[in-house]
């Protein structure tokens, strides 16, 4: 059995969303170094430090790019917790700069996670209460607005060039997606044809193989009886059962029209039931030898037609009188 390919921007966006543990033990070193070695380092650092680390870990394990919009929200809430315990491990700074404020990178590569795995509006969401937060404090410590929003700003643009590329990432995964999907059906559909096909070249080999004697009989002349007319009746009937109708030939109605035949009923068989379920259509098959078997003369029409839910309704017309039937 062959594997498909894995498309590069679904390969891309597996990568984005951790490249296994490799990716987060590097991720923890780096945060985990920058938490510890902040100015002012403290509890609240080592806090946040494992909120953030919390979302990671859960979306490097996922096996598929997408979550339930119930993890991510868990996940946001999360987040939007180690910012605020990161703002509180520096309550006591007036103006932070250098990596004081690691923990707001942290959280950026979190929501630009949500965004890979198709949670635009939670990560956005998310990061506008995280500026709100930052915002408030800046307000709550006496600070300008200005050092609350210039903490925050570049991972604002960041989470934004972020999105624009899970964006792009995503639609070409899903064109790609769709593209395969065009392709497996076509093959399926090819494979499907080709096998009627030679369904239909075997039936159509089986009736030569039955008719090989009496038309050798006609080739050499010899004086044809009317048990030899009825068997070329017969074997005229079956070939044209073979082509129109080859998986009803498979049922226990093939000797039921053949020997409905001989005794000189014309038989005509319609199979339009192209998705009925295996059971319907042999439930019906025996419904239709039933009414078959109990015709003596004239003619015969049976027909099967497919129903919703894999159903078939079979019905049957023997001279002026008509049946039906649905199997399920």
């Amino acid at each position: 059995m062959t594997t498909e390919p894995v498309p590069i921007a679904q390969r891309l966006l597996r990568s984005v969303l951790g490249g296994g543990f490799v990716y987060l033990g590097l991720w923890i070193v780096v945060h985990g170094t920058l938490a510890l070695t902040s100015r002012g380092a403290n509890g609240w650092d080592l806090l946040s430090l494992a909120l953030v680390v919390a979302p990671q870990y859960v979306l490097v394990r996922q096996s598929r790019l997408d979550v339930p919009l119930r993890t991510a929200v868990a996940l946001a809430v999360l987040t939007v917790a180690g910012g605020l315990a990161g703002l509180m491990s520096i309550a006591g700074i007036a103006q932070p700069d250098g990596y004081d404020a690691w923990f707001l990178g942290a959280v950026a590569f979190d929501l630009l996670a949500l965004t890979v795995v198709g949670r635009f509006g939670t990560a956005w969401i998310t990061m506008v209460l995280v500026v709100a937060a930052c915002l408030g404090w800046a307000a709550l410590g006496d600070r300008p607005i200005g050092i609350g929003a210039g903490i925050i700003v570049r991972h604002v643009a960041t989470l934004a060039v972020g999105t624009a590329l899970a964006a792009s990432l995503r639609r070409s995964n899903a064109a790609s997606a769709a593209f395969r999907e065009v392709q497996r059906r076509r093959r399926t559909e090819e494979d499907v044809a080709r096998a009627r096909a030679s369904a239909r070249r075997s039936a159509v080999e089986q009736v030569l193989e039955q008719a090989g004697p009496m038309l050798r009989a006609i080739a050499e002349g010899r004086r044809m009886t009317a048990e030899d007319r009825r068997q070329m009746i017969v074997i005229e009937g079956a070939l044209r059962d073979q082509i129109r109708t080859p998986r009803l030939n498979e049922s226990d109605l093939r000797g039921v029209i053949d020997a409905a035949r001989r005794r000189g009923v014309n038989v005509l068989l319609l199979d339009e039931a192209e998705e009925a379920g295996t059971d319907a259509r042999r439930k019906a098959a025996r419904w239709l030898a039933e009414r078959l078997e109990q015709t003596a003369e004239g003619g015969f029409i049976g027909r099967l037609r497919d129903l919703e839910g894999g159903g078939v309704r079979a019905s049957a017309v023997r001279g002026d009188q008509s049946e039906a039937e649905v199997f399920q």
